[in-house]
């Protein structure tokens, strides 16, 4: 799998048009090819079956052109004019041909002719060959110039040599000829693959357009694939239809969701506002409560512990008095209502300072909340901001549906 930054996604070498074009010319060379070689073990086969069989046709077919030439007068001195022809010819069709009169005949042609007969002499090539051999017999007619035979003698030996490497150059040849039109029917056929991959293509290219224009960053999600054909291609153009209008919905419904996320903010905003003047005035109130508490008790001045001691003490001591002295009623009606006295403001005194802590604590709660309101304001403004970039989003993917953020 290639890397996703990878440099050489997108370079023309690596279109898929070039690759089918290399692809499919690499694959007709290779049929050509294989075309070839196929024929080429077709000869070899013709030549291991037939071979022989070809090389005694031609045989036969040269000993009859020599029964042909001892037919015409004076057939000796003819042959040694053809003899030389026939070889050409068939060397011509690539056999080697050899003819080799017997004894009886350089007898025979030696003293009616004064000559000794060579026939086509036996000069074979080397390579991997089939061999044929036709002897040639005396008839009637044959008499006249072989004087010394009778009908029936054998009067030379026709040989025919056939080679496979006549074969493979007739091959070579054939193939010659025709691998100049394959090359140059790859060319037509590549070209012609060319002109419709690229016709063909063309949806594909669009698509690849779109798609394009779709990765560019903060790009409208507006756009939509051409659908002008009814092939794969549309159908994928189809289905990326289908695919963006789905994310279309899903941005409508994510700006429904910002529509409601910003009308509870505002909700928020106002509830917060009025419970931010309550609080201030609550706060303002009981702290300025607290202060008239501690200014009153500045202007009444605390009773102190040694004052509550000495009254004690004094109070102890008169009653210590008047039990020596004696009881007197109204003396001790007046210490027992000091001593209420004296409790009372002791009370008083205690409640008072209770008071002035939970006051105080309350003053101290009543802060806390500010600051809770506070931490409040500050959460409404990061809920404000994700709402910003919510609809800047929304605006950048689809402007007209972005509008009502």
């Amino acid at each position: 799998m290639l890397a996703t930054n990878s440099p050489s996604i997108g370079r023309f070498d690596k279109s898929f048009l070039v690759h089918m074009i290399k692809d499919f010319f690499l694959v007709l060379l290779a049929v050509t090819m294989l075309e070839f070689t196929f024929k080429a073990v077709g000869v070899f086969y013709n030549y291991s079956m037939n071979g022989a069989t070809q090389a005694q046709v031609v045989a036969d077919d040269l000993a009859e052109n020599v029964r042909s030439i001892m037919r015409n007068e004076g057939g000796p001195v003819a042959a040694r004019t053809m003899y030389p022809i026939l070889q050409k010819n068939w060397a011509e069709l690539g056999y080697s041909v050899a003819i080799v009169p017997s004894d009886v005949t350089i007898r025979s042609i030696k003293n009616g002719f004064d000559f000794v007969p060579a026939g086509i002499p036996e000069s074979w090539p080397q390579g991997e060959f089939k061999e044929a051999a036709v002897q040639i017999t005396a008839e009637t007619f044959c008499l006249s110039c072989h004087t010394e035979a009778r009908v029936g003698d054998v009067l030379g030996t026709v040989i025919v040599h056939n080679y496979l490497e006549r074969d493979f150059a007739i091959w070579f040849e054939q193939i010659r000829l025709a691998a100049g039109f394959a090359l140059a029917k790859i060319m037509l056929h590549s070209v012609l693959l060319f002109l419709i991959l690229r016709a063909r293509m063309e949806p594909l290219l669009r698509l690849r357009s779109v798609v394009s224009n779709l990765s560019k960053a903060y790009s409208a999600l507006d756009q939509r694939a051409e659908i002008r054909t009814e092939d794969e291609f549309g159908a994928l153009a189809y289905d990326l239809n289908i695919f963006l209008d789905r994310i279309n919905r899903l941005i409508a419904e994510l700006n429904q969701v910002l529509l409601r996320v910003v009308a509870v903010n505002d909700d928020i905003v106002t509830v917060q506002s009025d419970l931010r003047g309550q609080i201030d005035r609550v706060v303002t109130g009981v702290r300025r409560l607290e202060r008239d508490a501690m200014m009153a008790a500045k202007r009444e001045p605390r009773l102190s512990d040694d004052w509550f001691k000495a009254i004690r003490t004094a109070v102890q001591a008169l009653d210590d008095k008047l039990a020596q002295a004696g009881e007197i009623p109204q003396a001790g009606e007046l210490l027992e209502a000091l001593r209420t006295v004296v409790g009372h403001a002791e009370t008083q005194l205690e409640t008072s300072e209770k008071v002035f802590e939970r006051l105080a604590a309350v003053g101290d709660d009543t802060e806390n909340l500010r600051g809770a309101m506070a931490e409040m304001t500050r959460l409404e403004e990061r809920m404000k901001t994700i709402i910003e970039t919510g609809g800047t989003l929304v605006r950048r993917l689809q402007p007209e549906v972005g509008q009502v953020v």
